[in-house]
């Protein structure tokens, strides 16, 4: 096997499937956000299931989860890049995302979150814990509620770096 050299700051990528989720919250002015995350993955299955989201400690949604204690990931489906890139490139402290996009949504089951229409899959959460390390928040939580379309694996989005994106190993 002939290997490539990566650079140290791009490993991650060889250990992370860039599955992408929406963290949906809600300020504690009530403004309603999410952002999309790909540093996101399994923490445990028992008794429960629980979740970990790496996110900017500055950024909306930190700032709301850490203040609400709740929060949802919306896993958006692959229809659904052209609004994952909009909503990550504009600031939940600046725009409320879901008027400026024409987000159609709907509330969540058990968190106090906006969740958009047609993703792939839901799961709210209790927020566990939330603690810096370095330069960003690694959030734990657990999953109260999940919902999910048939066979959601083959509609998730993923995002592999740059202007890449797949779901089920096709390039979209």
């Amino acid at each position: 096997m002939e290997y490539e050299i990566i650079p140290p700051a791009e490993a991650y990528r060889l250990l992370n499937g860039g599955g992408i989720v929406w963290v949906c919250t809600r300020s504690r002015e009530g403004r309603y956000d999410l952002t999309p995350v790909a540093w996101n993955c399994p923490l445990d299955y028992e008794p429960s299931s629980r979740v970990i989201v790496v996110l900017d400690p500055g950024h909306a949604a930190a700032v709301n989860l850490r203040a609400s204690g709740e929060f949802a990931l919306a896993l958006p489906d692959l229809t659904q890049k052209e609004l994952v890139i909009k909503t990550g490139s504009v600031s939940g402290r600046d725009a409320d995302k879901y008027a400026r996009f024409s987000i159609e949504a709907s509330r969540a089951d058990r968190v106090d979150a906006l969740v958009p229409a047609g993703v792939a899959g839901v799961l709210e959460c209790r927020l566990l814990e939330a603690r810096e390390i370095g330069s960003v928040v690694v959030v734990a939580g657990e999953v109260i509620a999940a919902r999910a379309v048939k066979d959601s694996w083959k509609r998730i989005l993923h995002h592999a770096g740059g202007e890449t994106f797949y779901a089920s190993g096709e390039e979209v």
